[in-house]
């Protein structure tokens, strides 16, 4: 329990002194009997209202009274003393959990069952024993609070504050127990507590625990009978061995981290836009984990993967860490949006990375931890730097290197030349066509042409007469730059004439010289008019973006060798407005040439296009045939530019400001627009030493301050007293349901204590000391005999620990909303085992669709083929959330969710009955039973009970089945094929294929 935390808001009247209380002594036998019998039905009902905490850490005390200390019991609250030391069989607790009283009785929602209140009734008798430590927490414990939020011995001294050292490994009676570490720590406690483990788990529960545990698939029969008759020596780690060489390892332990990261692959809001290319995070986590990446450097390349000394593809795609986070695309504050996302940046490393709930002390000082209001924003400042997500493409690079730059230019040239060989046939179609309608119909001529109709310049480009004037900058500037509202003029940027660069390409002039990386232009014209159609000549050396009147309406990535000729889209001609109308430009160029050039024209209203003079024509002169082969030829010439050849590893990476990010101040209350005096600079905070980590640009180039690199530097640091401990915690967690400690995001005062610290501290030791391998600390945890322990009950660990704190057996648990599906695409022979790519759009139910803020959710629609792949594949969008991964406690994408809780609920079973999903995939599940045993319902059912829970069926489990079908055929009227598909969803709903022991 929180016990620096549960303070003395129970005896809030009685103040020290204020009444005493006795200090007796008890017998050995009285004080154990409370630890083990007393403590645990305490802790359990009683102590959440009466002296615990909630998830906020704040304090409940109900009706004043206290149960953490004897003294807080003999003290009571409103309703006087809970003990009576004359008389203790009329005890107010007693009376209380009797329910002989209809207005105060306890717990509230249920009587204690007649055991508990025995033990409890046995524990009044006996004086009240209590240990020694906890006998007068009441003053102790006020103490305590008061300086849990400042640095000073006590709170350097706190478990997860003081520094990691490897503790001693305890000596116990038990000779299989005592050959591991792990099992010696696990045995000292359970035998301290009089608990027994259980004994082995049988050889399928094993391999089906370890199956699932590593791979997230189920085993197959073979499998478990090759296991079962495998005598020799090493079996079990061979098979270990196995599934950790697996590629589906790392599909499995990949989610773990990702729910930690909260990923997911649209921005939310109302909009829920799209966050391209961000799979390849996913993509990089898997990887990772199979090639077991140490850890430490795993951490180091998503937190400064592109300020590294040598930034690899990899390093750089796992920037995307900083791009998950929830994002408006426009917020009512910009300012405070900004700080926001800062925000988000700053809790998920703090709490995923450190066990840290840093983001607490964003308004005041952290309420429960020594950390300030200046520890947080000397935090934020190693992310001052990172750029806003940004619209569509803003964050996205080519991170494939030079190799794949060299293919990207050759397969651009092949492309341009099969699009001028597309735009020929389609002039000469368009020219013919002309024709016919020109001898049809005399007086569209002059109007109508296939040529492209006779455009206006609105900007002239370099080469032109008289050149359009730009405003420019090379200094970055504010976010609002490319508005209506913001004026370059007024800002004091230059201006020059177009043709902004310091090479000549081609035929293309420079007026206006520019060498530096990036430069921001501006220009406006005028409209009296929206105009039918626009056309833009472009040429830029390398990375433009183009934005009019604020709203993005194209961008280009990588070199080009001529002038492009675009037609202005829809988003082009949306944006126009009548009168003055904004054109701002941002190009980048790192090597090479340098020139940037662009020009618009604007087409007449009274402009009759090809296609309005087809349609009106009623002359009957014009060849079908030709209008059709026109519109094939456009389709495809359309189809080839839109699919022009892109970099061959786009990935959406992290982007800064520059090498010197703007000052940040502590702000008041967390308000982006109350700044204080005070400027924070970049250090750790002061519990963990306070030092300054100051940033060095990278050498490489890129436009960064250096500063998360230093950040990540410590932060994975052998010495650093989380790192370790809190991914200790976290494969603990994976493999036994709940971690050493069961807050694996919080390791402060407000979290949970860890109910064996020393068997933490030594996993943590030795996730260092074995260079950060989690293969090699997954092998370690499985090869014990705790990991191999049976989940049975047995009678004396379900009275002493029915929670199972102690570990005395394995815990059972549910399969996860992944496992669950791709389980059943297993069993039924669908699972596509593909790795790796974009990710699959399932079919999703109307309802869910109708959802949507937009029509149909802009989701998409995979092959059949592609929708069976693995669950940890699934587009992940955060509106739109398929109703079996939601249902069976998929993990919330808008924060980080370090635990999944496995809920039950009625709509669950509803889900696999009746889902479509459910019924399809039964009806494959019959037709492989079908396929595989034909023309034999008994040996099908045989087979659909082995494919499902990897175990011979009972005799009785196959009569059942057959007698279930034949019910379906007789009484229900269903044919065979039916019946065997109700069969296959019997089949998939048993708790026996649905549960890991």
């Amino acid at each position: 329990m929180k016990r620096f935390l549960l303070i003395f808001l129970g005896a809030a009247a009685v103040s020290p002194g204020a009444a005493t209380v006795d200090h007796p002594s008890f017998a050995e036998e009285d004080v154990r009997f409370f630890t083990e019998r007393v403590r645990p039905l305490l802790e359990e009902n009683c102590f959440k209202c009466h002296g615990g905490t909630d998830r906020n850490g704040k304090v409940k005390v109900k009706s004043g009274l206290q149960l953490i200390s004897r003294r807080g019991i003999v003290l009571g609250g409103d309703h006087g003393p809970a003990f009576d030391a004359e008389n203790p069989g009329k005890s107010l607790l007693l009376h209380v959990i009797s329910y002989d009283d209809e207005v105060l009785k306890m717990p509230p929602r249920e009587k204690l069952p007649d055991e508990a209140r025995a033990v409890i009734a046995e524990w009044v008798q006996r004086g009240l024993p209590w240990t020694p430590e906890g006998i007068d927490d009441l003053h102790e414990v006020h103490e305590e609070n008061a300086d849990i939020t400042t640095v000073n011995e006590k709170t350097r001294a706190f478990w997860s504050y003081k520094p990691l050292k490897r503790p001693g490994v305890p000596a116990v009676d038990d000779a299989a127990w005592g050959r591991h570490a792990i099992d010696a720590f696990l045995y000292e406690a359970l035998a301290r507590n009089g608990l027994k483990p259980n004994g082995a788990a049988g050889r399928r529960e094993l391999l089906r625990r370890a199956s699932y545990g590593i791979t997230g698939l189920p085993p197959t029969l073979a499998e478990v009978q090759a296991f079962e008759n495998d005598t020799s020596p090493d079996a079990w780690e061979k098979v270990v061995d196995r599934l950790l060489a697996s590629p589906h390892y790392g599909e499995k332990w990949a989610r773990h981290w990702l729910d930690v990261v909260r990923y997911a692959e649209s921005n939310g809001f109302e909009r829920d836009s799209e966050k391209p290319h961000i799979w390849r995070y996913r993509d990089y986590v898997i990887r990772s984990f199979n090639d077991d990446k140490p850890y430490d450097r795993f951490l180091l390349e998503q937190l400064a993967g592109d300020e590294i000394e040598n930034p690899t593809a990899d390093s750089m795609i796992a920037t995307g860490y900083h791009r998950l986070m929830q994002w408006d695309d426009e917020p009512a504050d910009r300012l405070q949006h900004m700080f926001d996302n800062l925000d988000d940046d700053l809790r998920i490393t703090a709490e995923g990375m450190l066990g840290m709930t840093l983001g607490c002390a964003r308004c005041h000082d952290h309420k429960g931890d020594p950390l300030s209001q200046e520890d947080y924003y000397s935090f934020m400042a190693f992310f001052r730097g990172v750029k806003q997500p940004g619209k569509g493409n803003a964050n996205v690079e080519n991170v494939g290197g030079k190799e794949n730059d060299a293919a990207h230019r050759v397969a651009l040239e092949k492309h341009a030349e099969a699009e001028r060989r597309l735009a020929a046939e389609l002039e000469e179609a368009e020219r013919a066509l002309e024709a016919q309608l020109l001898g049809a119909n005399p007086e569209l001529r002059g109007r109508v042409s296939a040529k492209p109709a006779k455009f206006k310049a609105l900007i002239q480009e370099a080469q032109g007469s008289k050149p359009g004037f730009w405003h420019y900058t090379t200094g970055r500037p504010p976010e609002d730059w490319s508005e209506v509202g913001f004026r370059a003029e007024n800002a004091g940027w230059k201006q020059g004439p177009a043709g902004f660069g310091r090479d000549v390409p081609g035929t293309a002039k420079v007026r206006t010289a520019w060498t530096t990386p990036e430069i921001w232009l501006q220009t406006t014209f005028l409209l009296e008019a929206i105009p039918a159609a626009m056309r833009i000549s472009l040429f830029h050396d390398e990375d433009i973006e183009v934005f009019l009147n604020g709203q993005p309406v194209l961008e280009r990535k990588g070199p080009r060798r001529d002038h492009e000729k675009i037609t202005a889209d829809r988003k082009w001609l949306q944006a126009l407005q009548t009168g003055r109308n904004v054109l701002a430009v941002h190009v980048r160029n790192s090597k090479g040439g340098q020139f940037f050039d662009l020009g618009i024209a604007a087409a007449a209203r009274d402009t009759v296009t090809l296609e309005e003079a087809i349609k009106k024509d009623k002359s009957g002169a014009v060849d079908a045939n030709l209008v059709r082969k026109r519109k094939q030829l456009k389709g495809r010439l359309e189809n080839h530019r839109r699919n022009r050849p892109r970099p061959g590893v786009e990935a959406n990476v992290v982007q800064e400001h520059g090498k010197n990010p703007p000052p940040l101040h502590v702000h008041i209350r967390g308000n982006a627009s109350a700044r204080s005096d005070k400027v924070v600079t970049t250090r750790i905070p002061e519990i963990f030493g306070g030092e300054e980590l100051r940033g060095e640009a990278p050498q490489h180039g890129r436009a960064t301050s250096g500063r998360r690199l230093q950040l990540a530097k410590w932060i994975a640091r052998p010495d650093n007293p989380r790192t370790s401990r809190v991914m200790a915690n976290r494969i603990w967690q994976h493999h036994f349901g709940r971690g050493i400690c069961p807050t694996p995001n919080d390791f402060g005062y407000l979290g949970e204590r860890p109910s064996h610290p020393e068997l933490l501290d030594w996993l943590a030791t030795e996730f260092v000391r074995q260079g950060w391998s989690m293969k090699k600390m997954h092998k370690m945890i499985m090869m014990t005999e705790a990991y191999q322990m049976s989940s049975r009950g047995q009678e004396a660990g379900l009275a002493k620990d029915p929670a199972n704190r102690w570990w005395w057996r394995f815990g059972m648990r549910r399969l996860t909303a992944e496992e669950l599906r791709d389980s059943i695409l297993a069993v039924t022979g669908k699972l596509n085992l593909k790795m790796s790519g974009p990710s699959v759009y399932i079919d999703l139910p109307e309802a869910v669709l109708a959802t949507s803020s937009t029509k149909g959710g802009k989701w998409g629609k995979s092959p059949a083929e592609e929708q069976a792949r693995r669950s940890v594949y699934l587009k992940v969008k955060r509106s739109l959330v398929p109703p079996i991964m939601a249902d069976f406690d998929l993990a919330d994408t808008d924060g980080t969710c370090p635990v999944r809780f496995s809920s039950i609920l009625p709509t669950q079973a509803l889900n696999l009955l009746n889902s479509e999903f459910s019924n399809r995939q039964a009806r494959e599940f019959a037709a492989r039973l079908r396929a595989e045993a034909p023309g034999d319902p008994r040996l099908q059912v045989r087979r659909g009970l082995e494919l499902a829970l990897a175990r011979p069926a009972a005799p009785r489990e196959i009569e059942y089945g057959v007698e279930f079908i034949e019910i379906m055929m007789r009484e229900h009227e269903l044919t065979e094929e039916e019946a065997f598909e109700r069969f296959g969803l019997l089949v998939l709903n048993l708790n026996e294929f649905m549960f890991v022991d």
